[in-house]
């Protein structure tokens, strides 16, 4: 039973389908179109003139059923076609036309497609169909009878004297260049055998390769190539030059305008056969007082003293084989004013608790006006840094340095701080100079990083006790604890001062880590030599930073026979011992007088 069921609702669909697709078809079989006009042969259009030509097409709709029916017009692309407005057609209506503007090129597919979109005028976004009709071209070669095609320049290589239209086909032979290359500015011939192989510029700067700003920093490196396989060039130099306009027009020589470490080099010296050399020129700022606008940078290559038959200055790398075009752009006048790390120590070296730390950054005024006050100020919230200098006339194109003295806190937690750099100019002069509400424009985009190497306010702290007896002649120990009141370091352990009483036996350990906060035990033994009151020193080293703790000691004498014994105990002894050896004397000399017994 599910599977009749299932069957039977199938087929319902395919017939209500069915139904659909027929109603479609049946909503326009009724509609047709047809060019007419002057011109027009049954389908057909023939060509008027050059190309344009005004056709109408009728659209006319037998079928009631539609309604009142909104048309658009689409064409194919090969042609220019200016379509009528979309028209709408009311039921019953026939005859209704749009007229076309039909530009008929002369290559092209041999008709054009013209296409009505047909929708319900009530809904526009239900489309009953699409009907089309071909606008034919008269003939194969698209144009009347009287035109032919052709080159009609007499002055081209392939002038047709026959043709009586002009279809574009006209070849020219190349123009000679007119442009002067460096070479023939010095009275050369481009020849020999060195090639500029490569050139590449870099700007380190705000602009970009071919669009420089003002204290752009450039890069400019040229390759030179020995094209010849079996001779050397000897004491090859290359030469760069910047004009103001190109040579031929009479550009002026303004290179020493340019911040140009070096305008020729002769550090290739002898280019070997079939070698190449990279060379590196360097623009060190490009100066404020250029004027904004296009410039033109030239390149040569030679032989030092053989111009004549080795010079070379085209290169396929530079534009026009002769030159490289860039520009100076201006500075907008609220950005005229500002700091850059040109010549700005932008990382500074420094620790905590650093007293009068001098700090000096550049100020350029880019813009066209002059400005009596300039405000800088460079902040840093959590150093709790927040200075300010006022520069005095900083007139267009000049700079002037700005000066800060600061302090450094005693305690930071990191080893880097970036203080921020605002430049405030455009002073109002009825206003407090060190106010910055009294400057309209302001800039602030450069930093400088201070980097923290370590704390010298925060110094370790020792404490030394003697773990041993303190006597001439047996080994001295003492530990001693290094307390680090500084951030995470590492600490190199030494003692001085003992030399004149004691050896140094060893100092464990000599080096240590230790974190913030915390201590390291360090054993230290001596050999003393001289008894008394002494002293030594405990030497710790981090960060390059050092820092002593004097210690002192007594020092006993060796212990001897009667060491530990009372005065008076020792002077018995001594007595006895002295009764004891004044009896031994008395009885060597009593023996010494007795008379000798006769010999038998």
């Amino acid at each position: 039973m599910a599977k009749n069921t299932f069957a039977i609702i199938g087929i319902l669909a395919v017939l209500l389908l069915g139904i659909g697709m027929v109603s479609a078809v049946d909503y326009v079989q009724d509609v047709t179109l047809k060019v007419v006009g002057d011109g027009v042969t049954g389908d057909r259009l023939t060509r008027v003139n050059d190309s344009s030509n005004i056709f109408t097409v009728n659209f006319t709709n037998n079928n009631a059923s539609l309604g009142d029916v909104y048309v658009n017009w689409s064409v194919g692309t090969e042609t220019d076609m200016n379509l009528a407005d979309s028209i709408i057609v009311s039921v019953g209506e026939s005859n209704i036309s749009g007229n076309f503007d039909l530009t008929m090129p002369y290559k092209a597919s041999s008709y054009v497609r013209l296409t009505a979109h047909i929708y319900d005028n009530s809904d526009r976004s239900i489309e009953y169909g699409t009907k089309y009709v071909n606008v034919y071209y008269n003939n194969t070669d698209y144009v009347a009878s009287t035109d032919i095609p052709g080159c009609t320049d007499s002055t081209a290589n392939n002038y047709d004297s026959s043709a009586t239209v002009d279809d574009g086909s006209c070849t020219y032979d190349p123009t000679p260049s007119t442009s002067t290359t460096f070479c023939e500015l010095e009275t050369y011939t481009d020849q020999g055998d060195l090639e500029i192989s490569d050139f590449d510029i870099n700007n380190f700067g705000k602009g970009d390769d071919e669009e420089w700003q003002y204290l752009d920093e450039i890069e400019i490196k040229i390759e030179i190539e020995n094209t010849n396989d079996d001779d050397d060039v000897d004491d090859v130099e290359v030469e760069i030059r910047i004009f103001d306009d190109k040579i031929e027009n009479g550009g002026n020589d303004i290179t020493n305008d340019f911040d140009l470490k070096d305008e020729i080099s002769d550090d290739i010296g002898t280019l070997k056969d079939g070698d190449e050399e990279t060379l590196t020129f360097t623009i060190n700022k490009v100066s404020p007082d250029l004027d904004d606008g296009t410039y033109y940078l030239y390149l040569m290559a030679y032989e030092d003293g053989n111009k004549e038959n080795q010079c070379i200055s085209e290169s396929s790398k530079l534009d026009d084989d002769y030159y490289f075009q860039f520009s100076i752009e201006s500075v907008d006048d609220d950005e005229a004013v500002v700091a850059r790390d040109v010549g700005l120590d932008s990382i500074i070296d420094t620790y905590c608790d650093q007293k009068n730390l001098e700090i000096s950054i550049p100020i350029y005024n880019l813009g066209d006006n002059d400005e009596e006050k300039v405000l800088v100020n460079i902040y840093n919230s959590e150093m709790e840094i927040n200075e300010y200098v006022v520069i005095n006339d900083l007139d267009s194109g000049d700079d002037e340095t700005a000066v800060f003295i600061i302090d450094i806190p005693s305690s930071l937690s990191k080893d880097k701080y970036d203080l921020d750099i605002t430049i405030y100019f455009d002073w109002d002069d009825d206003e407090n100079e060190e106010n910055i509400f009294a400057y309209d424009e302001d800039t602030s985009d450069e930093i400088v990083r201070l980097n923290i190497l370590g704390c010298a306010g925060l110094e370790p702290s020792i404490n030394a006790n003697l773990e041993s007896a303190a006597e001439v002649g047996t080994n001295l120990v003492v530990k001693a604890l290094v307390t680090n009141n500084g951030n995470d370091n590492d600490f190199a352990i030494s003692v001085s001062n003992f030399e004149s009483w004691a050896d140094l036996v060893s100092v464990s350990p000599q080096t240590t880590s230790i974190d913030e906060g915390e201590f390291a035990e360090v054993t230290i033994t001596f050999k003393p030599k001289i008894a008394g009151a002494q002293s030594f020193k405990i030497n710790t080293i981090a960060d390059g930073e050092s820092y002593d703790q004097s210690v002192s000691v007594n020092i006993a004498e060796k212990p001897g026979i009667f060491s530990g014994m009372s005065d008076i105990v020792t002077y018995t002894i001594i007595g006895i011992i002295a009764v004891l050896v004044l009896i031994f004397l008395v009885l060597i000399a009593k023996i010494s007088r007795r008379p000798a017994k006769p010999q038998f």
